[in-house]
């Protein structure tokens, strides 16, 4: 006779349905729980991700500038009147539409601010052995002057001078007779105070082992031109003591688009800096046979350094009589007069492109510059849909309340500003 199987051993045989599935709703509740967790730290990492490559950005912009701008005027050469001055311009808030260097060349993101400067900045500045025979020579022809400046590849005093920079810019012209002249900057023996640019001449120039003989003439008439660059006091430079070769770079957010998501042209601008033919439109070591085009495509028009900059603003800080007087009004330090003062609302300070006021150049002519302000504007790289960026106010004297940036859309991005005060040291 078979023995009948228990009830309770059939009970506990296996899961009940019930238990199953209880069982199984615990875990999805848990697995959904992880999921939930891990999507928010994704979207946490990527959020940072962002803001921090954003920041990364900002940093990039304003440290290749700053190099650049600190050593606005070396050479030296002045400041000149601002807004178009000799060693620093400032174009603010171009128009829409505006190119950098002419027809075909990158659009600026209206609105910006284009910074000029110009100096010996990446070469050194030469002594000349003014005591040494046709060391330097110099005629008038045709209205203009013409001459050669000899330089050593030792100082006066025998300390080394590497000549390549000089041989290159020298063999470059040679070799291409359709490129706009290099600029030198001649100072005087006599009076480091007198100054000229000329024209770099290939033609009566030579390069030899020891030394590098310049020959140059008068600056010629260029049309149209960016900034005017006066050719300082040629006539009376009797003797010269330092050459250098002159440098123009300028810094401003390129316009540039990519395609969204939503099918909808994004701005993608960047954070450029176009090198030039001091005082002219043509791309430095491009070609310049046709002034009208002055090669466009050349790379010397956008050296992008940053991806992602919206917005470029620049200020000057004078030491005017505005706000209060001059720092050498009296000899106390007390007061507006002995500080570089800047007002609430930007108006009637020592400030120049803080405020919307016009702006008067007689005001600010032989005025001593002490800084350049430069601020930048920066997004991130995506959009966050569930975020919303504060409305953007102002930079400097740029009003953004009604820029595309306040749209619903674009308050998707994250937005962060970069500010730093650059101390000028050849003004």
């Amino acid at each position: 006779m078979r023995a009948r199987s228990s009830p309770i051993h059939l009970r506990s045989a296996g899961f009940t349905l019930v238990e199953l599935s209880v069982s199984l709703l615990v875990l999805v509740v848990v697995l959904l729980g992880m999921l939930s967790l891990f999507d928010f730290a994704n979207r946490v990492s990527s959020v940072q991700t962002n803001v921090a490559d954003m920041q990364q950005s900002l940093r990039i912009a304003q440290q290749d500038a700053i190099r650049t701008v600190r050593m606005a005027g070396r050479g030296p050469i002045p400041l000149g009147q601002p807004p178009a001055g000799i060693s620093v311009a400032v174009w603010d808030q171009v128009p829409a539409g505006t190119r950098i260097g002419g027809n075909g060349t990158p659009t600026v993101v209206a609105g910006t601010d284009v910074l000029t400067v110009r100096g010996v900045f990446s070469t050194s500045i030469y002594q000349v052995n003014a005591a040494r025979p046709n060391a330097f020579a110099i005629q008038t022809v045709d209205g203009g002057f013409a001459g050669n400046v000899v330089v050593g590849d030792t100082t006066p005093t025998s300390i080394p001078q590497d000549l390549a920079p000089l041989r290159d810019a020298v063999l470059s012209a040679q070799e291409n007779a359709v490129r706009p002249r290099e600029r030198l900057l001649l100072v005087s023996a006599r009076n480091p105070s007198i100054w000229a640019i000329v024209a770099l001449d290939p033609v009566t120039s030579s390069v030899s082992g020891s030394q590098v003989q310049l020959g140059f003439t008068s600056v010629p008439a260029e049309t149209p031109a960016y900034f005017n660059l006066p050719a300082g006091d040629l006539a009376n430079i009797s003797s010269v003591a330092f050459v250098g070769l002159l440098e123009e770079h300028r810094f401003y957010v390129r316009e540039a688009f990519e395609t969204a998501p939503n099918g909808t042209q994004d701005l993608a601008s960047r954070f450029s800096r176009a090198r030039v033919f001091p005082g002219t439109d043509r791309p430095w070591r491009g070609r310049g046979d046709d002034p009208a085009v002055g090669d466009p495509v050349h790379p010397s028009w956008s050296q992008d350094v940053s991806d992602n900059i919206l917005d470029l603003q620049v200020a000057l800080a004078f030491d005017s009589p505005r706000g209060g007087g001059r720092i050498t009004d009296d000899e106390n330090n007390a007061g507006d007069d002995d500080r570089i003062f800047e007002s609430a609302d930007g108006a009637d300070d020592d400030w120049l492109f803080n405020d919307n006021q016009p702006v008067n150049p007689v005001q600010w002519a032989n005025q001593q510059l002490y800084y350049i302000r430069l601020t930048t504007l920066a997004r991130t790289d995506r959009r966050d849909a569930g975020y919303q960026s504060p409305e953007l106010v102002r930079l400097e004297d740029h009003d953004l309340t009604t820029s595309r940036f306040n749209n619903r859309t674009d308050r998707m991005f994250r937005y962060r500003p970069l500010q730093t005060l650059i101390d000028m040291r050849n003004m």
